[in-house]
């Protein structure tokens, strides 16, 4: 017999897939309980406001898994910032992608305010902080010169979403040899150094 929380964790495990999909807008109640083979009314158990509710939870239960596994990742490493990238970079790859600069231009504007702030300040913790403090730890190292790390993390989390896309096609590197480049990217740059 499936328990509440089953059936909530079966909701939220849907609409997220649907909404990675499609967006925020795209996506309607409906489709959710379509998806599900339940009535629409349904939904409302759990999220009785609606599908912004609904989404809202969607996203927090995404950036703390993000979180958790970021961490991890980092806590699993060594020291280095290389060694932390790629150990963070691989936890990215093995994830579904989050599509966060999509969903903070895209469907967070069609929230309402006090949820936008909400949702926008909870990526930055879930998402940027981790980062920011390996980068800010490397600089005061000396591993890495000074750069806002917020600029930093912001690049490293485009290119992690970046690479589902790249992934599959005719002539791709597998996933750690994309994992390395990106790294490599980072923290070597693309000049030939003489």
């Amino acid at each position: 017999m499936q328990t509440q929380s089953d059936a909530r964790q079966r909701v939220l495990d849907t609409a997220e897939a649907l909404f990675l999909a499609r967006g925020y807008s795209a996506v309607t109640l409906r489709d959710i309980a379509d998806a599900l083979a339940i009535k629409q009314a349904s939904l409302y158990y759990h999220f009785p406001e609606g599908k912004e509710q609904l989404f809202v939870a969607v996203a927090l239960r995404t950036f703390a898994r993000h979180r958790n596994g970021v961490e991890a990742a980092i806590a699993a490493s060594s020291s280095d910032l290389r060694s932390r990238l790629a150990a963070v970079a691989a936890w990215f790859a093995s994830q579904p992608p989050v599509n966060l600069m999509g969903m903070l231009h895209a469907d967070m504007p069609a929230l309402s305010v006090e949820e936008r702030t909400r949702l926008g300040a909870e990526a930055y913790r879930a998402m940027f902080t981790p980062l920011r403090e390996i980068f800010a730890a490397a600089q005061q190292a000396g591993e890495i010169r000074v750069v806002h790390p917020d600029l930093l993390s912001g690049f490293f989390l485009t290119l992690m979403d970046s690479l589902k896309h790249a992934e599959g096609r005719p002539g791709a590197p597998t996933r750690q040899a994309m994992i390395a480049e990106i790294v490599a990217l980072l923290l070597d740059g693309v000049a030939i150094r003489q």
